[in-house]
């Protein structure tokens, strides 16, 4: 071999013959065809001794309520341990009360959702009244120009928080201001029509005359008129509840004898508006609603008498415009057997 004649590279290897290859290709299909038969073959077996083993239908109900039962404990419980990371915490309350202190005015109220959410009356002070309904659509905001509503958007409730903010928008002069105080959120609506009474009549008890009857009753130690024979006072000013809310009200003790209360120079504007209801829990279906009256005389005159049955908070509404525009003298009578208990009135004169 020459010098300049290339050198010979190694042999190239051999080729795979074809038929080897579909031989190896077809054997590892046969494997893998075998293998998915036999895992098959295992779970139809598995199936079948599953369902021999099965439990009977009494048995299958029990187990499947037991299992919901643990579910739904389960969930109970995981429920009640998150909630007090939900709930507004003793600062909250003490932001909103100081700014309640600080920025509520004559005629504001406190609407609490959802109402359940009673501490809300701790928080609020004394002056400010906090309104106990679920919905405002129809509530009567006497004397209210503005409320302030506190929700608690993380509480149980949450929907009748939406209902309540949806009722005062409505109802509102102008977007309520919205704020948050923690875990807290506040929003104060200015009512677009106010309702504002003249006079609220059981703010006026302390200057007011009482007698049962012909009998006068004087003002005991604590002030409220107690009719002879009565071993408690026959009349009081207090807030009472009715119909499952707190009703300020004067509260009236029960007696056959008809309770006269009248009150001197009282503003007196279109009508003379109130309620009447049982003060405490529900009356026994078997009492019945039982009857009462209420009659109203202005500076001696009769001007109005309503007839209500005694059950739930009734309203009825007198009519005063013939004595619009000046302050007389209001003569209320209630008139209800002993056996109703102690009843609840409020009235209001409306401009």
């Amino acid at each position: 071999m020459s010098a300049d004649s290339p050198t010979p590279g190694p042999d190239p290897a051999p080729k795979a013959a074809p038929g080897i290859a579909r031989r190896v290709l077809r054997r590892a299909r046969d494997a893998a065809a075998e293998d998915l038969r036999t895992r098959a073959a295992g779970a139809r077996d598995a199936a079948r001794r599953a369902w021999a083993a099965r439990p009977s239908p009494r048995r299958g109900i029990a187990i499947a309520f037991v299992a919901a039962l643990v579910a739904a404990g389960a969930g109970g419980i995981l429920w009640q341990a998150r909630l007090p990371g939900r709930l507004p915490s003793a600062l909250d309350w003490a932001a909103l009360s100081a700014l309640l202190e600080r920025d509520a005015r004559p005629g504001d109220a406190v609407a609490v959702a959802p109402a359940w959410a009673e501490r809300a009356r701790l928080a609020a002070p004394a002056r400010v009244p906090v309104l106990a309904q679920a919905r405002f659509d129809r509530a009567e905001l006497t004397g209210v120009r503005r409320v302030w509503l506190v929700a608690l958007p993380g509480a149980p409730g949450r929907a009748s928080w939406l209902d309540a903010e949806l009722d005062l928008i409505a109802r509102a002069a102008r977007p309520a201001e919205r704020m948050a105080l923690g875990r807290l959120e506040v929003q104060r609506f200015e009512l677009a029509g106010p309702r504002v009474p003249l006079a609220f009549l059981p703010d006026l008890l302390a200057r007011a005359e009482v007698r049962r009857g012909d009998q006068p009753c004087p003002a005991g130690a604590d002030g409220a008129p107690a009719c002879p024979g009565e071993p408690g006072p026959s009349l009081r000013r207090s807030v009472r509840q009715v119909e499952a809310l707190p009703r300020p009200c004067l509260v009236a003790a029960p007696a056959d004898a008809p309770l006269v209360i009248s009150f001197p120079s009282v503003p007196l504007g279109s009508a003379l508006a109130g309620h009447l209801g049982r003060a405490g829990d529900p009356p026994s279906p078997a009492t019945g609603a039982l009857p009462a009256r209420v009659a109203l005389r202005v500076d001696e005159q009769e001007a109005g008498t309503v007839e209500l049955p005694l059950a739930g908070w009734r309203a009825f509404r007198l009519d005063t415009a013939r004595f619009a525009g000046s302050a007389r003298e209001v003569e209320l009578t209630l008139t209800a057997p002993a056996e109703a208990g102690a009843l609840c009135l409020d009235a209001e004169a409306l401009p």
